[in-house]
């Protein structure tokens, strides 16, 4: 694909109204509607047009200067994207963002997957905007996908095989939950082996098990490794590992895989070798009637997005086996 070296707004003429906008395709060879538009305000904007059956997640990129959002017109078979520059000043960099999402966008294969792509590649912008360096993860994110890349290879992957087990992993695609098999769900969270016992859990949604059959919460122990530390490890490393187990039986689930980190924000071309990992033990436990948790139906109205911490020694009475996970999803595959 061939992008526009200019200006690609330069030449658009805005629309006579409010909220139409004027646009043209970015290339024709490209087989996603990914559209250079402007507004009647004169805003700058890319365009990715869907049909309205793929639904972007409600959690979207917020960059300073941009607005991310969704178009559903009713009279239309598609829904749209945008991403909106509002800050005019940022016109040149605003347009490397387009050029570097179109990009990542054109190597999708399917529709969902061009969505996944072009959001993957804004939170890349994200990071690099508010000031993660190069545009990392952050150490919080590299041991989140540590804890979830664990219970993708250690535990799915045993029960179901690489490309079904790689489908389940939703985490990356802004699921309230890390792992979806059907009716069971898994979320997984870290914590510092050292650390005082307790996880923390970022919604009121991540341990609510309404409309679910088993919900499991996967606790790993990750630490801070120096470079001589025995054992431990970078995040690219545990990816690599990953990405070739599956290469030597399943070619499919590699490019499944490609498309998960990407949209949990990893990227091979980052430099992880300045962060090493030690991971140490795992803990499984079944979120239950009596389970300690905040789910939404115990919030006032109006109340939401809420944050809070759980002790693992509350958590005891509902430890179980790796193995109850892996009958659990026999079951499910029993019934389906």
């Amino acid at each position: 694909m061939t992008a526009d070296p200019g200006d690609p707004w330069k030449e658009i003429a805005p629309p006579d109204q409010v909220p139409s906008v004027s646009a043209r395709r970015v290339d024709p060879a490209l087989p996603w509607g990914v559209f250079w538009a402007v507004d009647a305000d004169r805003n700058c904007l890319l365009i990715l047009q869907h049909r309205k059956e793929i639904k972007a997640p409600h959690r979207l990129p917020r960059l300073r200067g941009l607005r991310v959002d969704v178009h559903a017109p009713a009279d239309e078979p598609h829904d749209w994207l945008v991403i909106r520059l509002v800050d005019r000043e940022q016109r040149e960099i605003f347009h490397r963002l387009c050029l570097d999402i179109v990009t990542a966008t054109g190597l999708a294969r399917t529709e969902e997957q061009a969505m996944q792509r072009f959001l993957a590649r804004t939170w890349r912008w994200h990071r690099l905007l508010t000031g993660a360096r190069d545009g990392r993860l952050t150490d919080e994110e590299q041991k989140g996908l540590l804890g979830e890349l664990g219970v993708l290879g250690k535990r799915l992957v045993p029960a179901l095989g690489g490309a079904e087990a790689v489908k389940c992993w939703t985490g990356p695609l802004d699921s309230p939950k890390d792992f979806e098999i059907g009716g069971i769900c898994v979320e997984a969270k870290t914590r510092r082996g050292a650390a005082a016992p307790h996880v923390a859990v970022s919604s009121e949604h991540q341990l609510d098990s309404s409309g679910v059959t088993t919900l499991f919460l996967h606790v790993a122990e990750v630490s801070a490794g120096g470079p001589d530390a025995a054992g431990a490890v970078t995040i690219t490393e545990v990816a690599s590992d990953l990405r070739e187990m599956f290469a030597e039986c399943d070619m499919a689930a590699v490019d499944l895989l490609e498309e998960r980190l990407t949209a949990a924000g990893f990227e091979w071309t980052d430099d992880y070798s300045d962060r090493r990992w030690i991971l140490g033990r795992e803990h499984l436990f079944e979120v239950r009637e009596g389970f300690p948790r905040v789910v939404p139906s115990m919030l006032p109205r109006g109340v939401s997005n809420l944050r809070y911490s759980i002790s693992l020694r509350d958590c005891e009475p509902f430890r179980v086996e790796a193995a109850a996970l892996v009958e659990a999803i026999s079951g499910e595959d029993d019934d389906g």
